[in-house]
């Protein structure tokens, strides 16, 4: 129907169509599957943390062979622990971990990296190697005889190894003197396997050392010291060189390195107070040994070496305090509790806490404990002159014995 003249038309009027606008729309189309297929699948995820590469471990490695160069221990452990947790099945990274805990003064932590190690690589001669040194280092029979196994796996698994050849000089000499040839044959070894292996000629120095041959082993603990100067152990190898050479200032200033790179460490202390008091100064020699008190409190036998240089400074009452907490144990002003040290009849340094504590009590006025402590020592230390010249003069001086009069002359 078409209606003239009005606006209502029944029929469809057919639109002229637009190319252009054809054009437009396929494009718009095909930028929105590309959106969707190329782009969509790259972006992240919105609230999605964003996932960062995994670290490489040798880079760990590398890290940690750089703290250990600088002599940051305690940081080079951490960095081998890392690259383990990411690749935990590399023996290497356990037996490095354990030579830094070694050197770190960590023994038992350094045997139980090496075990690790040979449970992944039961054939590895670095690993056997390594849990033979640590088990020196813990020292008692038990663990050195397990040591002589371990380090002969180590040798018949790889003879030529320096490391090998090195923890196997100490351990010989460690043995038994009567090792000193083989011993300072392996050391030689290592040190000719790699010149420039601090392992090799620190055995190669401690073998000397062990032998009282003083100015050899200063010159291989000098080249161990070039390789790598900032460990603190190797300082203290040189000072207790120069102390037996009568150089009491350069054993003292050796120590003194030793407790800069190792501030949280009471060997060096220790041995700075046994220096000053080798020359009458005890004075000095109490403060160090004071400090290393304060750095582990519950140790008695820094208590005990504390009260050794009070007793010397003729600072009797705190001398009995502090050897008190040695021979019988008790609790610090500080409140931390001190087990007293056992006793061992073949350990002169504990034969001498007992016999100081004895003249400290005689000397402050308290005989009744002295004599009793001395009576005991006369029934277990009958053949060490040193201790029963020093018992005799305390029962001299509790009025138990007479003095022994002194011959005039004719």
């Amino acid at each position: 129907m078409y209606l003239s003249g009005s606006k209502w038309n029944m029929r469809k009027r057919r639109r002229r169509s637009n190319p252009l606008l054809a054009l437009a729309l396929l494009l718009l189309i095909a930028a929105a599957v590309y959106v969707e297929r190329v782009v969509v699948p790259t972006v992240p995820p919105l609230f999605i943390p964003t996932l960062t590469p995994t670290r490489s471990p040798a880079t760990f490695v590398l890290q940690a062979e750089s703290l250990f160069a600088a002599g940051k221990l305690d940081q080079a452990e951490e960095a081998y622990r890392q690259a383990i947790a990411i690749d935990p099945q590399q023996a290497a990274f356990y037996v490095a971990l354990a030579r830094a805990q070694v050197f770190n003064g960590r023994p038992e932590d350094a045997a139980r990296s090496a075990q690790d190690a040979l449970l992944i690589d039961p054939n590895s001669a670095q690993a056997h190697g390594a849990y033979a040194w640590a088990l020196d280092f813990l020292g008692g029979e038990e663990n050195l005889t397990k040591a002589r196994e371990e380090i002969d796996k180590a040798v018949q698994f790889d003879s030529n190894s320096a490391m090998v050849q090195a923890y196997l000089a100490e351990i010989l000499m460690d043995s038994s003197p009567e090792n000193y040839k083989e011993a300072l044959d392996a050391a030689r070894r290592a040190v000719q396997i790699d010149p420039n292996l601090l392992e090799a000629h620190r055995a190669l120095g401690y073998v000397w050392e062990r032998t009282a041959t003083y100015d050899l082993a200063m010159q291989s603990y000098e080249t161990a010291l070039r390789i790598n100067p900032n460990l603190a152990v190797l300082h203290i190898s040189m000072g207790n060189m120069l102390l037996n050479q009568g150089d009491t200032n350069g054993a003292i200033s050796s120590y003194l390195q030793a407790s800069q790179l190792d501030p949280t460490s009471v060997e060096p202390l220790r041995l700075i107070a046994q220096a000053y008091a080798r020359v009458g100064d005890f004075g000095k020699a109490s403060q160090y040994a004071e400090t290393a008190v304060n750095l582990r409190p519950a140790d008695p036998r820094l208590h005990g070496d504390l009260g050794r240089m009070y007793y010397k400074n003729n600072d009797t009452d705190q001398a009995v305090v502090e050897l008190e907490l040695t021979v019988r144990g008790g609790t610090t002003t500080g409140g931390v509790a001190v087990q007293p040290v056992p006793w061992d009849a073949a350990r002169p340094s504990t034969v001498e806490f007992y016999w100081t504590y004895g003249l400290a009590l005689a000397k402050s006025g308290q005989c009744a404990q002295a004599v009793e402590i001395f009576q005991a020592l006369l029934g277990e230390v009958r053949d060490d002159s040193v201790a029963v010249e020093n018992v005799t003069q305390g029962l001299v001086l509790c009025g138990v014995l007479q003095p022994t009069p002194t011959p005039r002359p004719s």
